[in-house]
C-alpha cells in the first residue's frame, strides 16, 4: 500500500488527489511504525494475553476551536493562510485517520471532523493518542505561495545566470523532504479510561509546533483544547458470560454484571422478564458452601446485607460459575464508569465526501448570544442576526465595499417594531 501510494503521489497532478494520497502516505507509515514497534516489544518481552473483558472504544464528535483576529473572522481579511488538515486516533496498534478538512481558512472558527471511529478488542489499561496534522496550502494566489512566485518569475528580474542559480535553490528548498505535500504534527492528546464518558467533554490539546514555526506563521491557529465523546462498552456488558440450568429446573445467565433468574429455560427463551436480578459488582462478595453447589451472593443494599443463593446441579457448573463470578467483580472495578453505564457506540463512518467545503460552516461563535434586545429570555441576538449571515452565507460578503458596515447591520436589526436594543460599547439608546 504504501509504495502504490508514493506511485499515484508522483502522478498526481491536482492538489485534491496529491493530499489525499499525502494523506494514506503518512497514515501507512505511522501504521508500518507502530507495527514495528509493537513486534519489537514482543521479541523483547512475553507478551501475556490481555487480563479480563476487552470493550469497544467510539471516538465521535470530535471538534476543535481556531484562533482567529476578530477582523480575519468578521471582515475577511488580514490573515491568508489556508490549511488541509486530519486527525490520526490510535489504539495500540490499530490506527484510523480521520476525514481531510481543505480549505480551512479565516472563515472557520472550528474544526469539525463527521467521522465516527471504533476500536475492538481494547482492554481496561489503554491509552488512547489523538494527533493532529496540517499542510499549508502555497499553490493559491496568497502571501503564502510567494517562495514560489519567486522562483517561477526569477528570471525576469536578475540575470539569467544568477537566476538560475537562485532558482535551484529555491527548487531545493521547495522540493526538500517527501513527495508531494507534507503533513507536520500540529498537536496530540492522550485520553485513558477516566476520560471515557457517555457524553461530549473537553480535553488538552499539547501543541506540538516549535516556536519558529509560530513565528513564521506556518502553523495551524488550534486553541489549545478539543471536545469529542469517548465511549466505551465492556463486552461483558452485551453479552452473556455463562448460563446453565440451576437445581430445581430453573435457569440463570450472568450478564451485564448481574445474575438473572428465571424459573425454567423456556420461560427464558420465551422472552420473560426474569424473576430477580442479583447484582454483581465491585462491592459483591461471592461465598462458597463448604458441602453441596451452592453459591452465595452478597450484596448491600440500603445498609443492609442481602444474600442471594444460587444452586447448581453439580461441583463442575458450581466452579465454571465461581470463575465467572470473580472475573466479573474485577471487570466491574476495572472499567470504572464504563461498567455502570450502557454507552452506545455509533456505527462507523466516514465524512470523506466533504472534502471540498463548498459553504461556509455553522460555528460556535455564531450561536453565542451578544446583544440583549429586550425580546425576554426567549431570544437574543446573535452573530448571524447582527451580520445578516445564514450557515451557508461567505463571510466574503461582508468585506465587499457595498455591504452595510458593523453599525448599519445593528442599526438595521434593532430598528425593528417593538425593539429596544443595547449597543454593548455605548451608552443605552434606542434607535427609530
Amino acid at each position: 500500500m504504501r509504495e502504490g501510494t508514493t506511485k499515484l503521489l508522483a502522478a498526481c497532478k491536482h492538489q485534491t488527489q496529491s493530499l489525499e494520497a499525502a494523506k494514506s502516505l503518512l497514515t501507512s507509515n505511522e501504521r508500518m511504525s507502530a507495527y514495528l514497534a509493537e513486534l519489537q516489544r514482543r521479541k523483547r518481552l512475553q507478551v501475556a494475553k490481555s487480563i479480563g473483558c476487552t470493550a469497544r472504544v467510539c471516538l465521535s464528535d470530535l471538534r476543535m476551536p481556531l484562533i482567529w483576529r476578530d477582523t480575519d473572522h468578521f471582515k475577511n481579511k488580514g490573515d491568508y493562510r489556508r490549511f488541509a488538515v486530519f486527525c490520526l486516533a490510535r489504539i495500540g496498534t490499530e490506527m484510523y485517520d480521520t476525514s481531510l478538512l481543505c480549505p480551512v481558512d479565516r472563515s472557520l472558527t472550528d474544526l469539525t471532523f463527521p467521522d465516527v471511529l471504533v476500536f475492538n478488542q481494547v482492554s481496561s489499561d489503554f491509552t488512547f493518542t489523538l494527533e493532529v496534522y496540517s499542510h499549508m496550502l502555497r499553490d493559491d494566489m496568497s502571501m503564502a505561495s510567494t517562495r514560489k512566485k519567486i522562483k517561477n518569475t526569477i528570471h525576469n528580474s536578475i540575470s539569467r545566470t544568477v537566476g538560475k542559480k537562485l532558482a535551484a535553490s529555491l527548487r531545493d528548498e521547495l522540493n526538500s523532504g517527501k513527495i508531494g505535500p507534507n503533513f507536520e504534527l500540529m498537536a496530540s492528546a492522550r485520553l485513558t479510561l477516566d476520560d471515557i464518558n457517555d457524553g461530549i467533554r473537553t480535553h488538552d490539546l499539547k501543541l506540538e509546533t516549535s516556536d519558529i514555526a509560530r513565528r513564521s506563521g506556518d502553523g495551524l491557529p488550534l486553541f489549545g483544547h478539543f471536545c469529542c465523546r469517548l465511549a466505551a462498552q465492556p463486552e461483558c456488558l452485551i453479552k452473556e458470560t455463562v448460563s446453565s440450568i440451576t437445581e430445581g429446573g430453573g435457569f440463570a445467565s450472568l450478564q451485564g454484571f448481574s445474575v438473572s433468574l428465571w424459573p425454567s429455560r423456556q420461560a427464558n427463551l420465551d422472552g420473560s422478564p426474569p424473576q430477580a436480578v442479583v447484582p454483581v459488582n465491585r462491592e459483591t462478595v461471592i461465598k462458597c458452601t463448604k458441602s453441596g453447589n451452592e453459591i452465595l451472593l452478597v450484596n448491600e443494599r440500603e445498609g443492609k446485607e442481602e444474600t442471594t443463593v444460587l444452586k447448581l446441579r453439580n461441583l463442575e457448573e458450581r466452579e465454571l460459575w465461581i470463575r465467572h463470578l470473580t472475573d466479573h467483580v474485577k471487570d466491574h472495578e476495572r472499567w470504572k464508569g464504563a461498567a455502570e453505564t450502557n454507552m452506545e457506540i455509533y456505527s462507523p463512518g466516514s465524512g470523506k465526501q466533504n472534502f471540498v467545503r463548498s459553504h461556509r460552516q455553522g460555528s460556535l461563535y455564531d450561536e453565542t448570544p451578544i446583544i440583549d434586545t429586550g425580546r425576554g429570555t426567549e431570544y437574543r441576538a446573535t452573530v448571524q442576526d447582527i451580520f445578516g449571515l445564514t450557515p451557508s452565507t461567505s463571510l466574503s460578503s461582508c468585506s465587499s465595499s457595498s455591504s452595510p458596515t458593523l453599525r448599519e447591520r445593528s442599526l438595521s436589526v434593532c430598528s425593528k417594531p417593538k425593539t429596544a436594543s443595547r449597543w454593548p460599547f455605548s451608552k443605552a439608546t434606542s434607535h427609530d
